[in-house]
């Protein structure tokens, strides 16, 4: 039986993970194999305690340009298949949404479809300027997953969302940021260094804090007012029982003194 190579990179470099998808010949294009890899690498991540964030990134000319419609129109799937299918790709982009450490998107090329569901899990999309991000599903006969019927809206506003979904729109690295959609765009040879930099920069700070201020902006539009006041201030509680607070305000108390005396 021949063992097909993986479809998914990982390593590690200090407390950052870097997760690749690896499929440059097909522009990283989804398919149940690269799921079936995906998954397990975003769970060991998630489950890793000296992880403290997540890359995500694409090898070749593009981020992942959506689902391989060549897979799609060379076999006929049962029922099962798609259904097992769709949900793969449910259980990813939910796996990068709730995941307890930031992940910052290398995002270039394009973001098509279900690439772009991708890229918008992130907490941080570092994006090229030649960008084309896009949501051709409609257009297709078919339809958005990754909870982006949900999430679109609040990132662009409700007009903007039908646009995307409905006319499949195509934006720039650019247009991208300016509909709140990415965190910034770079010429394409700076996308991945830049994600590096920010990677980097999230990983000096608490990792308690990051987490929970993660968990409170996810749960923004779903929780009540008392929720999220509940949530906060026993997110504030924890910080104040670690070590990281403690070492926080010694360290900003130094700083501080530092700076009076520097005047």
């Amino acid at each position: 039986m021949t063992t097909r190579p993986s479809f998914v990179r990982s390593e590690s470099r200090g407390g950052v993970r870097h997760v690749q998808l690896d499929r440059p010949e097909r522009l990283n294009a989804v398919s149940e194999e690269l799921y079936a890899d995906l998954e397990p690498a975003l769970r060991e991540v998630a489950a890793d305690d000296g992880a403290r964030v997540l890359v995500l990134s694409g090898a070749g000319r593009a981020f992942c340009a959506g689902a391989d419609r060549k897979a799609h129109a060379e076999r006929e799937r049962s029922a099962a298949e798609r259904r097992a299918y769709v949900w793969a790709g449910q259980r990813v982009c939910r796996l990068l949404q709730t995941m307890p450490l930031p992940v910052v998107a290398a995002v270039h090329g394009h973001a098509i479809g279900a690439g772009a569901e991708l890229a918008l899990s992130a907490d941080v999309v570092v994006c090229a300027d030649e960008l084309q991000l896009r949501f051709p599903e409609v257009g297709l006969g078919t339809f958005v997953g990754g909870g982006l019927s949900q999430r679109l809206p609040l990132f662009t506003g409700a007009m903007r969302a039908k646009q995307l979904l409905l006319l499949g729109q195509p934006l720039s690295g650019a247009e991208a940021v300016d509909w709140g959609l990415a965190t910034e765009a770079v010429p394409t040879e700076r996308v991945h260094e830049r994600a590096w930099e920010l990677a980097e920069e999230l990983a000096g700070l608490s990792k308690l804090s990051v987490g929970l201020a993660k968990r409170a902006v996810h749960g923004a539009g779903s929780m009540s007012l008392d929720e999220a006041l509940v949530l906060e201030a026993e997110g504030m509680l924890e910080c104040m029982d670690s070590d990281e607070w403690s070492s926080g305000l010694a360290n900003f108390s130094g700083s501080e003194a530092r700076d009076g005396g520097s005047r």
